[in-house]
């Protein structure tokens, strides 16, 4: 285990950060908003069958890229780095694709585990699950709604302290020149009760405000109502233009505690 994070010391580390890396990582986000909006509008036009998905996974894995570049090239400037930048950029698409597959593992999982809970009760009840008009009314009636409750809480604390746990494998993937996804699990061992409240305060906070911010000023330009596949580009573009603030806080937050363990 590395020594203890001092909570005063990472969160204003991670704001010097955030302050270094600003203006050098402009040109990769503006590469990866590009990226996105092509990948964006692709979807809205692109015909279906073989070759529209084969256009359209290769247009993903692009904006993958772009956004495994910004995300290195933010990094690479406050962090000592092993290798150039589009190496580094792929290492970390790489480690991106095996953390989706892991999180897609476990959200199958929990839907997986809940939704057979929710089976059982509706069997246990005697009625079909199709004609059970108030689940939650029934499941206290029964005694098992707060049960059920605790565990869909557990299981939220669960998520969060993996995420946690998880939070500098791209910080090392993008600065070591490997895949460094499972093995930066123990560099974050014993940390949680710093990095945790961190992570809620950097991460999660800034990204409910930005994202509330981001739509709303979206929607008072381009209107709530159905929009063209342009459009749809444009509005996306729009929105993560202005998330680029909560990226440079969240990168500045994960490259610190990344210098703090690794």
């Amino acid at each position: 285990m590395a020594n203890p994070i001092v909570f005063r010391d990472l969160l204003k580390d991670s704001f010097d950060r955030a302050r270094r890396l600003m203006g050098p990582s402009l040109p990769y986000a503006a590469i990866f908003i590009l990226a996105l909006g092509g990948m964006v509008w692709s979807a809205g036009v692109l015909p279906d069958g073989g070759t529209g998905f084969a256009a359209f996974s290769a247009i993903s894995f692009a904006s993958i890229y772009a956004h495994s570049l910004f995300s290195a090239s933010m990094y690479h400037v406050v962090l000592d780095h092993e290798t150039g930048l589009m190496s580094a950029a792929w290492k970390l698409t790489l480690a991106w694709l095996l953390m989706i597959v892991i999180v897609s593992i476990g959200a199958s999982i929990i839907i997986l585990f809940f939704s057979l809970i929710g089976s059982s009760l509706g069997v246990v009840s005697g009625e079909s699950s199709d004609n059970i008009t108030d689940m939650a009314a029934q499941m206290r009636e029964g005694g098992t709604f707060w049960p059920l409750f605790a565990v869909f809480i557990a299981t939220l604390f669960g998520v969060y302290w993996f995420m946690t746990r998880m939070m500098i494998f791209a910080a090392a993937s993008a600065t070591r020149g490997a895949v460094h996804v499972l093995r930066t699990w123990s560099w974050t061992k014993g940390q949680f009760r710093v990095l945790g409240p961190a992570m809620g305060l950097l991460i999660v906070a800034p990204l409910i405000v930005g994202s509330f911010i981001a739509n709303f000023v979206a929607g008072a330009v381009f209107g709530t109502g159905p929009l063209s596949a342009p459009l749809t580009a444009a509005h996306s573009m729009l929105v993560m233009a202005i998330l680029l603030p909560t990226a440079w806080i969240v990168h500045g937050f994960a490259a610190s505690g990344y210098a703090w363990v690794a």
